[in-house]
């Protein structure tokens, strides 16, 4: 279809549309997609066709919330058969909210397409599917990564060969958006926030190709890890949802399996579900307990087989919440209400060894293979040697690094950046009407060992040794204090903890307390020096004896020097000091 006639197609539509519309009989489809012709919908194509299922059906609403790093809104269509359009009339209701995220990655379009079908299917009651909004509220993010998907080309995306046209993986930052949910260096992280904390979804979904192992499957699972969330929504969600997920999936007839991570060299030696952590969709939407799923699309797939597996995937998901509303809706207030109440957290998780079970598994032999574009030897899956065997799926997790909460921490003023994002996720925070003396635990800096390469910006801290000590300071009057008594208390000990593993420490929002202001010279600081070991005889025997027994400071005048500064009062009173202070006890502070 030319782009005369498209634009004509569009605006017959619009003109048949008129008044919006709602009907039990299954009205005829408005969405008119080229995914069996191998073909995606551009940027401009989506937002029309869902701007013309707003204008046509009374059930469904475009919206935007603030902009995107390309300078476009991101929008966010919204279904509900009793026209709830905001997360404060939604929330009145007794539905269970589900969203839905597409182009992420925008190569990796199939979601987009998919999620279009979806809309028009339930909206023009295909099959009577408009009761999927009986008990459950559907938010769609038609594209999360818009500059991405500008970016359309043949040739990104070297593996795949469907579509014929797609998205750059990279935002209009070049940014990788699926790392950037807690460190939001985009407007795209910082809009998907307002919008996910504002509506407080049930359930998410995220969708997204693999380029990884080749398989006959279509499509894979990538769920949140159950031992991270409360329980019982922990059984609920591994025991109830994702079994019948691939039950459902199977009957539609794509047999789904879990997301490929090889455990050794072969998926045979069995695979694993690796620990989602808030970098990632998933990882981000599960601190708040939402029932949260990534799935991956096979790209060696013929491309509307992706498309009708993914449209599937999306189906059964609303499907199972619509039939157990009320369940999800007690389980996850009680996991919410469990979660402001901890004490304990898991700031990392690793995959247990000792807990797996058999699933089946259908896949290509590997083998090395001549190269037919250099003609060398190269590892590849050789689809004429199909096998199907039973595998071990290690899906199970054990803490490696918990936390004890304070009742409080405090947030100094200064670190504006670090405000803004605990702000956009509705942290409640109170400030200090005054300055004030508080006794409080501080981490000291012991070790911080920083990755030598960029990764998404930023050069992650990947390794912290702390100390705590116990200080009086003077907080200021406008410091922000967070009790640690709400929801979002697993957000905030990940974010404000060090040893979080995707924490502001990690992500160089403190970097600056590992630089040091002050410091000696080998001239200037001896007046200084000399007075202080006259002044304290006890820390010139430490200092005297120190040089006896270190070869790197006996004959080093300013190493010896360097002992005195780095050991005494003299040392700059910032450096390595945490700014981030714990209050272990309920107290009365001056705050509003």
């Amino acid at each position: 279809m030319n782009r005369t006639h498209f634009s004509l197609f569009f605006l017959s539509l619009l003109i048949l549309a008129g008044c919006k519309q709602s009907s039990d009989n299954e009205g005829e489809a408005l969405v008119a997609l080229r995914y069996e012709q191998n073909e995606t919908v551009t940027y401009d194509e989506a937002v029309r066709f869902y701007q013309l299922l707003d204008n046509h059906y009374s059930e469904a609403k475009l919206l935007t919330y603030g902009k995107t790093d390309v300078g476009k809104p991101l929008h966010l269509f919204v279904m509900d058969s009793d026209k709830h359009f905001t997360p404060e009339s939604a929330k009145q209701t007794n539905k269970r909210i589900v969203l839905i995220n597409n182009g992420i990655h925008p190569g990796e379009p199939e979601g987009i397409d998919a999620s279009l079908m979806f809309a028009d299917d339930i909206l023009r009651n295909k099959d009577g599917m408009r009761r999927l909004l009986d008990n459950t509220i559907i938010c769609i993010i038609p594209v999360y990564n818009i500059g991405g998907m500008l970016n359309r080309s043949a040739y990104h995306r070297t593996g795949q060969t469907t579509p014929k046209e797609a998205g750059h993986r990279g935002n209009a930052k070049n940014l990788d958006l699926n790392r950037d949910f807690v460190k939001m260096d985009t407007k795209n992280a910082k809009a998907f926030a307002e919008i996910f904390r504002l509506w407080q979804p049930d359930v998410f979904l995220d969708t997204h190709t693999t380029n990884g192992t080749d398989h006959p499957q279509v499509i894979t699972l990538i769920p949140f890890q159950t031992d991270a969330l409360p329980e019982p929504l922990a059984t609920f969600y591994h025991d109830s949802l994702i079994t019948y997920l691939y039950a459902q999936m199977a009957n539609a007839g794509f047999d789904m399996i879990p997301y490929v991570d090889y455990w050794n060299t072969t998926p045979k030696d069995g695979i694993k579900l690796n620990p989602q952590t808030p970098r990632y969709s998933t990882g981000y939407t599960g601190l708040f307990n939402s029932m949260s799923f990534m799935t991956e699309n096979q790209i060696y797939a013929n491309y509307p087989d992706r498309v009708h597996s993914v449209y599937h995937f999306k189906k059964a998901l609303v499907t199972f919440t619509n039939e157990h509303s009320d369940r999800i809706g007690k389980l996850r207030k009680e996991a919410d209400e469990f979660t402001s109440k901890q004490k304990e957290f898991v700031l990392q998780w690793d995959v247990d060894s000792t807990r797996f079970r058999m699933i089946r598994y259908k896949g290509y032999e590997g083998e090395t293979e001549i190269s037919p574009v250099t003609g060398l030897p190269r590892f590849g899956f050789n689809r004429e040697k199909p096998y199907d065997t039973i595998i071990p799926y290690y899906e199970r997790h054990i803490p490696v690094k918990t936390v004890k909460a304070p009742e409080y921490y405090i947030l100094p003023q200064a670190w504006e950046e670090v405000v803004e994002r605990l702000s956009i996720n509705r942290t409640d925070m109170k400030r200090f009407t005054k300055d004030t003396s508080v006794t409080v635990q501080r981490y000291i800096i012991k070790e911080v060992k920083t990755s030598p390469y960029k990764y998404n910006w930023h050069r992650n801290h990947t390794h912290v040794e702390l100390d705590i000590a116990t200080e009086k300071v003077v907080v200021r009057e406008g410091d922000y204090l967070i009790p640690v008594n709400q929801p979002a208390n697993k957000y905030i000990v990940e974010m404000l903890e060090p040893e979080g593993q995707d924490s502001f420490f990690r992500w160089n929002f403190f970097d600056p307390i590992l630089e040091e202001r002050e410091y000696y010279s080998s001239f200037g600081f001896e007046e200084n020096a000399l007075r202080y070991l006259n002044e304290h005889p006890d820390f010139r025997k430490e200092w005297e004896e120190a040089i006896k027994n270190d070869t790197s400071l006996a004959g080093n005048h300013r190493a010896q020097l360097g002992y005195i500064y780095q050991h005494t009062e003299w040392a700059d009173n910032v450096t390595k000091k945490y700014p981030v202070l714990r209050i272990e006890e309920k107290i009365q502070l001056p705050v509003k």
